[in-house]
């Protein structure tokens, strides 16, 4: 339970973050490496939460490209919608 509570937490974390940033506008475009900044992660966490958000049709991968892999993403309706539940 403990890892899936973490789990949970982390990417929760995440989505209240990139919903903020996206100012309530799914075609707003957040820069991955700001994101990165706000939530002082390492590359490799940055690349697996936001590859399961998009699994989750949470975000959309914009932009290839940069130090963090991804240079810009935006969130989906879908992902608004857990941002405001949240």
């Amino acid at each position: 339970m403990i890892i899936g509570s973490r789990f949970s937490r982390k990417h929760h974390r995440f989505l209240r973050k990139i919903g903020a940033m996206s100012e309530d506008d799914s075609s707003r475009k957040i820069s991955v490496q700001e994101l990165n900044d706000s939530l002082d992660t390492d590359r490799t966490e940055m690349k697996n939460v936001l590859e399961h958000l998009r699994e989750l049709g949470f975000i959309n991968i914009e932009t290839i490209g940069g130090p963090l892999l991804y240079g810009h993403i935006s969130i989906t309706a879908a992902g608004l919608r857990k941002y405001n539940d949240i």
